[in-house]
């Protein structure tokens, strides 16, 4: 998205430094004004990354040297600049001075990376940090790390934390490393490519302008779907005693994988009885193998390890097993040590979720962020996720469906795709019966979930106190109720992950009919799904539910005695490719039977198509504002 015109970046990039020495009020206060619906508070009016393959003998590594150039829009502010390392990746070199030159006292920090509590692996960071002590401060931050290990060096991206007047990425390989840079999400930037050589150097350089910010949105697929950035395929070197191969195909990754996870050596005699236990009352080879996959869910926790080379090793299994957690790769090596033991062909897989747009024909770590189990049992393949909580064997969970797998067969692989299910998978439906006793609205109902919902709810009403699970499941039934209203769960609904979880429940509601001019106003529906969906025209990536999306609202209402239906709302029928919205009212005898159905295909409204959304959107949303009214008959 480009933020300045350009006559705002011929000035800004031409103003001399003017006032206090590392100061340029002028530069600062244009892009302040060109930035219009941005808010940064600090800007790089340059931002360049050098990637330089550099051969030792019989090793290859990666120097990256950044240099980044930053002004502040405003004053007496404090800022941090961070740089990524772990085991495959080393830093140098880092330094932090004003453009003048003068050095400045940064206060650094280094340590393990952690998110939400989580420490991920080998992952560290340094910080920097620093003070833009006035509007307009100038510095400059300078940073020279090492990939050791070219086949950690995967992507690079455009986009930063800060908005960029020029961006700058050059790539210089030499005679002997084979490189290719695959170009993902180009389409809409202005980006330069040029190519050239010099001393036996192949030099790639690719130069945009006006970078926005790197903006995170909620239900977004992920910056890997949208922004641009280069994958980078290093496929092999010479050496002084031959040609070494990286990555050059599939063949070479699987086989980088299996020589990671063969050196994994797993002792079952701490589960075996465990496993005899759990399968000893099995009648049929398929309740065996659940046994085993819903006890992992149940009794191993999910710990997250994904960076350097425990992103792609498992820890042993009897280690998971006696710790009692682990991450996707020990989970997945204990699912299938546990089944082995039981007698069946489990093997090791790997797969990206869909936060990773990509395929097996990128040969490159960034394909895969996962690992899970698949068991072969007889002609059919079962694909086990042990991180997923509560989900029944022969399901699969959103985030894998459609991808492609890695499956281990020894020296060689299989690869296939994870099937996917259609809207009807998530299939939520709601059936209710109403009558009215005066103001006091009465009802009995049934709540049935599948899928991604249903999983959500499970793992959400085990993991709160005993005594707030009743609110979980009120709040599910009935939305907006108040403290003089009564709502009731009548049944506990059981753990069960191969049928839907069915809720019944009943409720008296004092705040859903109005009276005026002796006419009952009726609110039939208080859930109102999907009222608050407008999409903002600003948004820049699609819209994505985490699901695909199938939802039905029945309910009957029995007109009472002494009323007729006067006003009967029109109802909606809307439908595109991608989502439907179908509501109806309908009087039969003396019931009025309401419909409400919503679908969105695929789980994702795409960018081209908000406007047509949000008109449907604004439709439903009339829908729900036009009441039912009943008069009494004369």
């Amino acid at each position: 998205m480009k933020f300045f015109t350009l006559v705002a970046l011929i000035v800004l990039l031409n103003y001399p430094v003017t006032g206090q020495k590392n100061t340029n009020v002028e530069r600062a206060k244009t892009l302040k004004s060109a930035l219009k619906d941005q808010t940064p508070k600090v800007v790089a009016f340059r931002n360049s990354s050098a990637y330089t393959f550099q051969p030792n003998g019989a090793s290859l590594s990666v120097l990256h040297e950044s240099e980044i150039d930053l002004i502040s829009l405003e004053g007496n502010l404090k800022y941090a600049k961070h740089v990524f390392y772990n085991d495959n990746i080393k830093v140098e070199n880092n330094a932090v001075r004003f453009t003048s030159g003068k050095s400045i006292d940064a206060d650094v920090s280094c340590g393990n990376y952690e998110v939400e509590n989580v420490f991920y692996s080998d992952a560290k960071v340094c910080s920097y940090n620093f003070n833009f002590l006035s509007l307009g401060t100038e510095i400059s931050f300078r940073s020279r790390t090492r990939y050791t290990d070219p086949r950690y060096f995967t992507r690079i991206f455009f986009h930063d934390v800060e908005p960029a007047a020029e961006r700058q990425i050059t790539v210089t390989v030499p005679e002997g490393v084979t490189v290719e840079l695959v170009e993902k999400n180009f389409d809409g930037y202005d980006i330069k490519k040029t190519v050239t050589k010099n001393n036996g150097h192949t030099i790639y350089t690719y130069r945009a302008l006006e970078l926005a910010m790197q903006k995170s949105e909620s239900n977004s697929l992920g910056i890997f779907h949208y922004y641009p950035h280069i994958i980078v395929l290093t496929k092999k070197f010479k050496t002084p005693a031959g040609e070494t191969a990286v990555i050059s195909n599939v063949e070479d990754l699987y086989k980088w994988y299996s020589g990671l996870t063969n050196q994994v050596k797993s002792d079952p005699s701490s589960f075996k009885d465990v496993v005899q236990n759990l399968i000893s009352l099995a009648k049929t080879p398929e309740d065996k193998v659940k046994k085993i996959y819903y006890w992992v869910q149940d009794n191993i926790k999910y710990i997250a390890f994904e960076d350097g080379l425990a992103g792609f090793q498992p820890a042993p299994a009897e280690d998971v097993f006696t710790n009692r957690f682990g991450d996707c790769k020990g989970m997945a090596n204990l699912t299938k040590e546990m089944l082995k033991v039981a007698g069946f062909d489990a093997r090791l897989t790997w797969i990206g979720t869909n936060r990773l747009p990509y395929n097996y024909d990128i040969p490159s770590l960034c394909v895969d962020n996962h690992m899970i189990c698949t068991v072969m049992l007889g002609a059919d393949l079962y694909i086990l996720d042990s991180t997923e909580k509560y989900i029944a064997l022969g399901k699969n969970a959103e985030r894998i469906q459609g991808k492609e797998m890695l499956i281990e067969n020894g020296k060689s692989f299989i690869r296939e795709k994870v099937p996917v299910a259609d809207f009807n998978a998530n299939l939520i439906s709601r059936n209710e019966i109403l009558t009215l006793d005066g103001f006091i609205l009465n009802g009995e109902g049934q709540l049935s979930m599948n899928g991604e919902a249903k999983k959500e709810i499970l793992y959400l009403s085990t993991n709160v106190k005993q005594e707030d699970q009743k609110k979980v499941f009120d709040n599910l039934v009935v939305s907006k109720y108040s403290n003089t209203d009564k709502v009731r769960v009548t049944n506990t609904p059981p753990i069960d992950r191969e049928k839907p979880l069915e809720v019944k429940y009943s409720f008296t509601l004092a705040n859903k009919v109005a009276l005026f001019d002796q006419d009952l106003y009726v609110g039939i529906d208080w859930n109102q799904p999907f009222r608050e969906m407008k999409i903002e025209d600003t948004r820049e990536s699609d819209y994505y539910f985490h699901r695909k999306v199938h939802l039905i609202t029945v309910k009957k209402l029995t007109v009472p005695a002494g009323y007729k239906i006067s006003h009967l709302p029109e109802g909606l029928s809307k439908k595109h490719d991608d989502f439907s919205f179908e509501v109806s009212f309908r009087q039969v005898g003396s019931e009025l039977i309401y419909t409400n159905e919503i679908i969105v295909s695929h789980g994702i409204i795409r960018k081209n198509n908000f406007p047509e959304w949000n008109s449907y959107i604004k439709a439903l949303n009339e829908v729900y504002d036009d009441q039912l009214v009943l008069t009494r008959s004369k």
